[in-house]
């Protein structure tokens, strides 16, 4: 049976932020019975305004016969995070993903990425995300990760920071491959997701040229050799469509995507 798709609600971010329930609708209408929501955590937020929000968007997610598979959040092992723990509880998912290394607590703001400079410093993100999940694993919340191109630059000795950060993970920590990300990195994502298949839980289906700076496109219309990541990734649950930057309609190009794949046999609506 083929794996069915999710909308990373990042790629249509502007909609969001002009109208939600205007942009979750088309998403339902576009084919989509699943997304995956970004921002949860913010702790620039009081908790309670963000717990309202949560059951708004929960509202209006039903309203359009939406699931969400997992969010893009903050990650903490500290006191804060159980109040993260309640958004998702709200938002109907038990799966929560740091987005960069910033994301988790004690790593640094911003994006976060200089951490990955140094095995020590890798260490201290996997220490971060370890923490993370030992916490959340009290809640039934599972705790993973997602990779950019970044991941791949190579610590003192010469190994890809990514490698060294899967190798201190806790195996409760689970990883999103970012399929693109890893393509502009040089890497092939087949063997990324070969390599570690029993850990990733969500592939975030994506293609355009594969250099950092250039507009992506449709999923089957650029450089990256999704079929084969597909193929690769044996215990994914979803694929998650995602856009970054890329020209015309979001809404439109991701549903291109989406078609391809179905097309395909390669992923399913739900």
């Amino acid at each position: 049976m083929a794996t069915p798709l999710a909308l990373q609600l990042y790629t249509v971010r502007d909609a969001m932020a002009a109208d939600r329930g205007a942009a979750l609708a088309r998403a339902a209408e576009q084919g989509f019975r699943a997304v995956e929501p970004f921002g949860i955590g913010n702790p620039q937020r009081p908790l309670e305004e963000r717990l309202a929000d949560a059951r708004e968007f929960r509202s209006q997610l039903d309203a359009n016969g939406l699931k969400v598979v997992a969010v893009h959040g903050s990650v903490s092992a500290g006191d804060e995070a159980d109040g993260v723990y309640e958004e998702l509880e709200i938002l109907g998912t038990d799966r929560l993903v740091a987005p960069v290394p910033g994301a988790v607590a004690g790593v640094g703001g911003g994006m976060g990425n200089d951490v990955l400079a140094k095995a020590d410093g890798v260490k201290l993100l996997a220490e971060g995300l370890n923490a993370a999940a030992e916490r959340a694993a009290a809640r039934g919340v599972k705790v993973g990760y997602h990779n950019h191109d970044f991941e791949w630059q190579p610590v003192e000795d010469g190994t890809p920071a990514y490698d060294v950060l899967v190798g201190h993970l806790d195996p409760r920590v689970f990883l999103e491959v970012d399929v693109y990300w890893a393509h502009t990195a040089g890497q092939n994502p087949a063997q990324v997701i070969s390599s570690y298949v029993d850990r990733v839980f969500t592939l975030h289906v994506k293609d355009g040229p594969g250099v950092r700076g250039q507009l992506q496109t449709a999923v089957g219309q650029g450089s990256v050799d999704n079929p084969a990541a597909i193929a690769a990734g044996t215990n994914v649950g979803y694929h998650v469509i995602e856009l970054d930057e890329a020209p015309g309609d979001p809404f439109d190009v991701s549903r291109a995507g989406a078609q391809w794949l179905i097309e395909r046999g390669l992923s399913s609506w739900s």
